[in-house]
């Protein structure tokens, strides 16, 4: 493989902001949400939280973005299916957040989350070499973790900072239940990523945003900005590229993650934009299956064709 810079990007940029007046009134009406959902039990949390983003999910702005993104992704798909997509998507969205607070119980509950493909992690493991691990902003990828937690391997994970500071802050202790690195995306995310996984470690990585500058590799059968980070990473350690996905059951907080046997990632570019391009062929695949588990928020392609 050539020296070229490898360049992370797995969530849209952004930098961390000042402390403003808004901030700390956003903080504190997140920190009152979390004192009453901290309250409630996993599955009365999610419930509540449930039914009242669907209704005001489907009430807000964000619901024309999200029903124009799944219209150009699959246009076989009537006006009033998509409705009940995106009304799940909602619901599921919701259910993720609540279950940030519970991240330590669903982990050591045996019976909510389900592994298949484990043999693929394991031998990663002992290759020694470390892994990547490629998922989308589908199900719930805190289940992934938690699954390589219980596999006795827990993946660094590379995130975009909120905007606000203290829920920031927050987001980063809760996430911090999984003991392994959590690491802003910026250079000192990048490099500290890299050094994890050239020292055996394993990394996940959602692939599934748009990256100004990234080539454009089909998803969905349109032109979509890729980041070949993960691919990049594979070949530069010659670390196996493991697509992973954790999804949900029904509306359960219980989750059914699998890892699928490594990608092959020949060298040089065009081997990386065929590992991504096989990569954005799998989400799809996954993403048909479970559309109400999918972001359908992010400004994935751009411009809409």
């Amino acid at each position: 493989m050539q020296n070229r810079q490898v360049t992370i990007n797995p969530m849209a940029s952004s930098e961390t902001s000042t402390p403003k007046t808004s901030h700390r009134i956003e903080a504190a009406g997140f920190a009152a949400a979390h004192a009453l959902f901290s309250r409630l039990s996993l599955e009365s949390g999610t419930n509540l939280a449930a039914s009242g983003a669907r209704v005001i999910g489907m009430a807000s702005p964000l619901r024309k973005r999200a029903d124009r993104n799944l219209a150009l992704a699959m246009p076989e798909i009537n006006a009033q299916d998509r409705a009940i997509i995106l009304k799940g998507m909602f619901d599921h969205l919701a259910r993720n957040a609540i279950e940030y607070i519970h991240l330590r119980e669903i982990g050591d509950t045996a019976d909510r989350i389900a592994v298949q493909g484990e043999a693929h992690l394991r031998q990663a493991k002992t290759a020694g070499k470390g892994a990547i691990l490629v998922s989308a902003h589908l199900g719930n990828w805190e289940a992934v973790r938690l699954a390589c937690e219980r596999l006795d391997w827990k993946p660094a994970l590379i995130y975009r900072a909120f905007n606000n500071p203290f829920i920031d802050a927050e987001c980063r202790r809760l996430m911090s239940v999984i003991d392994a690195p959590i690491l802003q995306k910026g250079k000192r995310g990048t490099l500290a990523l890299l050094r994890h996984v050239k020292n055996g470690g394993a990394a996940m990585i959602l692939t599934d945003q748009r990256f100004t500058g990234a080539p454009e590799i089909p998803f969905f059968g349109h032109p979509a900005k890729t980041a070949l980070a993960a691919a990049e990473i594979a070949q530069k350690y010659n670390a196996p590229l493991i697509p992973v996905r954790g999804i949900r059951r029904d509306q359960s907080s219980m989750f059914d993650v699998t890892f699928d046997a490594p990608l092959e990632v020949t060298p040089g570019e065009e081997g990386a934009v065929a590992a991504m391009t096989e990569i954005n062929r799998l989400l799809e695949q996954w993403i048909r299956q479970n559309p109400r588990q999918y972001f359908w928020l992010h400004n994935r392609w751009g411009k809409f064709r």
